[in-house]
């Protein structure tokens, strides 16, 4: 096992092989979202429940370390970038502007596992080639000092039609351009074909996160990509705002660690999870 293969270990839970990795990171870009107005005290309600990984920002990350002191904690994935929506805080739209916020130095001094970096798809294309540069330096620096890169290609750029934006030939494409940039790792949203993920999954020759995206529809539907995505060969999901903006948030996580970790069915964490269809 090498050192990046060690680092990568510390999110994977050690009998299954898999990761439930829940992220709070998402204030770094939409602000004081709901669902994460206190994020060290939801931070300290997936902690006590068991998750495998969390994704945080450099601030939280500073401000949350004392949460992370047990040999049992989960790993800890530094979001490393900022990609502007907007000059209005809080604001959304087509990304302005593309910046490393924290590099890997910083997250060694604070002892994160991996580096995790966005890849926008279908901006403006002097904000494209900015993004293209943030992922190429960042990967450098990071295999300078055996830091595992977590690449998330996204498609949110306005040259891209919101109808395109879960297309499976698109996903494929920006998930093999950023693995070709350097990726060790991919978050990549589910394609919602369990034959064609796997073959994207075994293409792709390094492990896959599934992310959760925007809010789904019901439980069931999180927890069907959960299942899928793993039988598919997925290695974890990163499920953020389908997690904690959940009334049943606890539940929920425990259903996806049976899903995940024991191959547990969808009919059988519904209920023993009373979770309601």
């Amino acid at each position: 096992m090498n050192v990046k293969e060690l680092r990568m270990s510390r999110i994977l839970n050690p009998k299954s092989g898999k990761s439930v990795i829940i992220p709070i990171d998402h204030g770094i870009v939409m602000g004081n979202v709901e669902g994460l107005e206190d994020p060290l005290k939801i931070l300290k309600q997936l902690i006590d429940i068991g998750i495998d990984g969390t994704l945080l920002s450099p601030g939280i990350g500073k401000i949350s370390l004392g949460l992370f002191s047990s040999k049992d904690a989960p790993g800890r994935i530094l979001t490393a970038d900022i990609p502007l929506l907007s000059t209005v805080p809080g604001g959304s739209g087509e990304v302005v502007g593309h910046e490393i916020i924290a590099d890997v130095e910083f997250a060694l001094r604070y002892n994160f596992d991996i580096v995790k970096v966005l890849l926008p798809w279908g901006e403006r294309e002097h904000v494209q080639m900015e993004s293209v540069r943030v992922v190429s330096n960042l990967a450098n620096e990071c295999d300078r000092w055996n830091m595992p890169l977590m690449v998330e290609p996204v498609l949110w750029g306005e040259e891209i039609p919101k109808e395109k934006r879960n297309d499976p030939k698109l996903i494929e494409h920006a998930s093999r351009m950023a693995l070709e940039m350097g990726a060790d790792i991919l978050k990549i949203p589910y394609t919602g074909n369990k034959s064609e993920f796997r073959d994207l999954v075994n293409d792709l020759k390094v492990p896959i996160f599934v992310l959760g995206g925007p809010k789904m529809d019901s439980v069931e539907g999180v927890l069907k990509v959960a299942k899928e995505s793993i039988e598919a060969g997925a290695k974890g999901i990163v499920f953020g705002r389908n997690v904690w903006q959940n009334p049943k948030m606890k539940d929920l996580v425990k259903a996806l660690k049976s899903i995940i970790h024991n191959g547990s069915s969808l009919t059988k964490v519904i209920k023993d999870f009373n979770l309601v269809r």
